[in-house]
């Protein structure tokens, strides 16, 4: 499977590669910078980019805004854009990044996947199409809970685009991340290596002319199919992600997001068209909709919406997220929560945000059914459940924890950008079922983190670094695991 993606990949990219003739810089903005992201935010926020941004990667043609109509000097934005629009190849950019290894918790950003990592990267892009070839390598990978490692040489950040009008279609291996959490999402995430997928994507989130819909204000679609991997209980399953934004004109400073995601098929088990139409309709719920054969089944549906609203244009905005892990009545039920809270202000020569989070990864039933336990990102046929190589999908804690996260970020004019979160919960409170980072047992957790990023323009470097401590303690023994976290990564533009 993993050769077959790599092939399509490397066949296509080197022969647009040597078609092109005037070539650009890639289009999109991948989910790796929170700094850049919180200056996102800001402008949105100040009225200067008029567009949905909860799903990730962006596209960069509906990201244009006024940078003298702020108040703040550092503009990463408008430094990305004008070196991806540049005229003319794309500078080959290098990577090498350290890390002890633990990697119990992933946010919003780009933190080593292994001991030692490297990787080497290019793209272009012309007037129709885009393409961008990543190669990274991984070792001193840990093995993950099932015992499986995955490490050596692969396409992760690799793809094809073609431009269709204002829609975009995509192969390739990209970090996604749904939602408007900072140190989390309950539905997509960059926690799981990217996954080999075919997308469709709306380019610029522009309102409806029609004076009957413009009401829901810009919007966006997206959606994916990609193919899960073949070490698991039903090897090769497929997974189909659908997710509408808007930001509705009816209330002020709100954004929508709607998604479905759709686990079905894999080896053994049905992958005809009527399988994908009755996914779609949510037919698939035993001792429903597919009467008692579990072998009529589907398979795995999750779907919720995500908010986020600025209300009376104060300096902070509330969030939010929820996602049923079954369907009642076409309804997500089995539901999951994520709240939060963020504010933000300028301070003296930078810019500054924090934010306040809470998930809740227990199953509450609003058909009152008693089952808190064991459920969220689990099924009966697919028993990796909601996972690919050895990571949730979703939010990196997993089943049953309960996390708070306290974090900020401070951003310079200089460019230098620097930022903390400390994290507290529960990890898979019940202690048994399925869980990623604490597997068959309940553990308390603790940690705290400072990152740091900076930027040698006069030396085309930019140097990651993060420090700082973690510990997990397993409720019923003295088992525990502390110390010292640390990663860092030195990137090379040639």
């Amino acid at each position: 499977m993993y050769f077959s993606w790599k092939l399509i990949l490397l066949t296509t990219y080197f022969a647009l590669f040597s078609a092109a003739h005037y070539l650009f810089a890639e289009p999109f903005l991948s989910p790796h910078d929170p700094f850049l992201r919180h200056e996102i935010r800001l402008l949105q926020d100040g009225r200067s980019l008029d567009s949905t941004i909860n799903t990730w990667p962006i596209n960069l043609g509906g990201l244009k805004s006024e940078k003298n109509e702020q108040e703040w000097g550092h503009d990463l934005l408008g430094n990305k854009i004008q070196r991806e629009n540049r005229l003319g190849w794309n500078s080959i950019q290098s990577s090498i990044g350290i890390s002890d290894d633990r990697v119990t918790s992933r946010s919003f950003g780009n933190q080593p996947r292994g001991g030692f990592t490297t990787g080497i990267e290019t793209s272009w892009m012309n007037d129709r199409f885009a393409a961008k070839l990543s190669l990274l390598a991984l070792y001193g990978v840990e093995n993950d809970w099932k015992g499986r490692k995955d490490e050596g040489l692969e396409l992760d950040g690799s793809y094809i685009a073609a431009r269709l009008g204002n829609w975009s279609a995509s192969l390739g291996k990209v970090d996604r991340w749904w939602g408007p959490g900072w140190d989390g999402s309950l539905i997509l995430s960059t926690n799981a290596r990217p996954i080999p997928a075919i997308s469709l994507d709306r380019r610029i989130a522009e309102p409806f002319e029609n004076k009957w819909l413009s009401w829901i204000g810009p919007w966006s679609f997206h959606s994916f199919i990609g193919q899960m991997e073949e070490e698991r209980h039903v090897p090769n399953p497929y997974l189909w992600g659908i997710r509408v934004d808007f930001k509705p004109t009816i209330l002020d400073g709100l954004e929508v997001g709607l998604f479905r995601m759709m686990q079905l098929g894999g080896d053994g088990r049905p992958e005809g068209l009527s399988t994908w139409v009755d996914a779609f309709l949510s037919q698939d719920n035993v001792g429903a909709n597919t009467g008692q054969d579990p072998a009529n089944e589907p398979g795995n549906q999750l779907a919720g919406l995500d908010i986020r609203w600025r209300p009376w244009e104060a300096p902070f905005a509330i969030y939010g997220q929820v996602v049923g892990e079954d369907e009642d009545k076409f309804l997500p039920n089995c539901l999951m929560f994520q709240y939060g809270i963020e504010g933000w202000r300028k301070w003296n020569d930078a810019t500054v945000r924090i934010f306040a989070e809470y998930a809740d990864l227990t199953s509450t039933w609003w058909t009152d059914d008693p089952r808190t336990h064991d459920i969220t990102y689990g099924h009966h046929i697919y028993r990796n459940g909601y996972r690919y190589l050895g990571r949730p999908v979703g939010h990196w804690a997993d089943t049953d924890s309960k996390i708070f996260s306290l974090g900020g970020f401070l951003q310079y004019d200089s460019g230098i950008g620097w930022g903390t979160t400390l994290r507290s919960g529960d990890l898979n409170e019940d202690g048994s079922g399925n869980n990623s980072v604490s597997n068959g047992v309940a553990s308390d957790y603790f940690a705290i983190e400072v990152f740091n990023s900076r930027s040698y323009d006069n030396l085309d470097l930019r140097v990651q670094t993060s420090f700082g401590w973690e510990e997990i303690e397993v409720q019923s023994s003295a088992l525990s695991k502390r110390g010292l976290t640390f990663s860092a990564t030195i990137t090379k533009l040639f």
